[in-house]
């Protein structure tokens, strides 16, 4: 059966259709969570299921422009990513509650003013790199690293290949390394 025969009919609410579908993709999606979980990650069964719940609530919306497959394998993928940010976030969230008991306070805030002062010095240290640079290199990583732009969308406003473009932010990356240490070692005076 092909992929648009069998959306309509598990749209038009046909129970046979619907566990067709979950029977096709349930091992494919399974495979996905693994690669990206872990094999013994006790949420992979989660995420097969909530990947499915989405796919039929928004089943209506696939413009099969991709397989059924990869559009599922995508929305899979992203619940996975999602469940991976959430622990990371979760994971230095306690760190950081553990370094909180075991840290005395007066010491963190000690510590947090050096930081605060370490970053302005390297702050102060980029703005004086970037002030030697080049105005093309100055603009490039302008678009990439303080606009966000992706690389495509600088080819596009440079009007040179991507490859161009990443080379050229590469080396412009490089060349501003330099003078950041440069800046930070004491030898570059504003």
């Amino acid at each position: 059966m092909e992929d648009k025969e069998l959306v309509q009919k598990v749209l038009a609410g046909d129970p046979a259709a619907q566990e067709l579908l979950v029977k096709l993709h349930r091992e494919p999606l399974r495979r996905t969570c693994v690669h990206i979980l872990g094999w013994e990650d006790p949420e992979v069964e989660d995420v097969v299921q909530e990947t499915f719940a989405r796919a039929f609530t928004n089943l209506s919306g696939f413009e099969f422009r991709s397989s059924l497959g990869h559009w599922l394998r995508r929305i899979c993928t992203n619940l996975c990513f999602r469940r991976y940010r959430k622990r990371k976030r979760l994971v230095l969230q306690a760190q950081e509650d553990l370094e909180g008991l075991f840290t005395p306070k007066a010491l963190a805030v000690e510590e947090e003013k050096e930081r605060e002062i370490e970053k302005a010095r390297r702050l102060e240290a980029l703005a004086r790199g970037k002030e030697g640079l080049g105005k093309p290199c100055r603009d490039l990583v302008g678009l990439r690293d303080e606009q966000g732009r992706s690389y495509a969308e600088i080819s596009n406003v440079l009007r040179v290949p991507m490859g161009t473009v990443m080379s050229r932010l590469a080396r412009c990356r490089q060349t501003l390394r330099e003078l950041v240490m440069k800046v930070l070692s004491g030898g570059m005076d504003a």
